[in-house]
């Protein structure tokens, strides 16, 4: 694949990752279904890991300019960025395709969803600070007696609403990737590309 189309792919998956994130499916004030993890999947599957993060965290940071929701949430633009750089690493492994996906899917589960994203909600809306590294400083620092929820407490009542968001969009990945819809389009564009070229 060479530069300019990988860069046209990459154009391409932000704009579909701005537009997942600004039309997530809302279950709660701070939960919902969005499709960006699907997205920055595809990105970090097909385009590598500078693509994948570029899709992740440009999604989410653009997404929150055209359709703010209070700060940004610097855990949650991380949590993008590594929600497309995890598979573009695992994915290079010598494993079987779908056993890679189910990895990347749990390590995404455990380390940006169960984590980072919860950390981030917890710091803006239930600590009462900015969610970002001086926001966490501030926590650290500050008196915790008016705090009503502990993190833990507020991972156990965000957790149902996270394995759902990751449960729709893992069976989404999967078919992407086992009936190789993707792998076939891609393969035919860039069989077209280099035809063009040749003429």
């Amino acid at each position: 694949m060479n530069k300019t189309y990988k860069l046209a792919l990459t154009g391409m998956l932000t704009a579909l990752s701005i537009t997942a994130n600004m039309l997530t499916i809302p279950l709660t004030p701070s939960n919902g279904i969005s499709f960006t993890i699907v997205i920055a999947f595809i990105a970090g599957i097909y385009l590598g890991a500078i693509p994948a993060v570029a899709v992740g965290y440009l999604g989410d940071l653009i997404g929150h300019f055209i359709f703010p929701m209070g700060a940004y949430n610097w855990f949650m633009g991380l949590s993008c960025a590594l929600c497309g750089l995890i598979p573009a690493l695992i994915y290079k492994l010598p494993l079987n395709r779908l056993l890679k996906l189910v990895i990347s899917l749990v390590i995404y589960l455990a380390v940006c969803s169960l984590c980072l994203t919860t950390l981030g909600f917890w710091l803006q809306f239930i600590v009462g600070v900015d969610p970002s590294p001086i926001g966490l400083w501030q926590y650290f620092t500050m008196d915790k007696g008016g705090i009503k929820k502990s993190f833990w407490v507020y991972l156990a009542g965000r957790a149902p609403f996270m394995l759902i968001n990751w449960a729709v969009n893992g069976v989404i990945i999967g078919i992407i990737q086992q009936t190789k819809i993707l792998d076939k389009l891609l393969k035919r564009f860039t069989y077209t590309n280099i035809k063009n070229k040749d003429v």
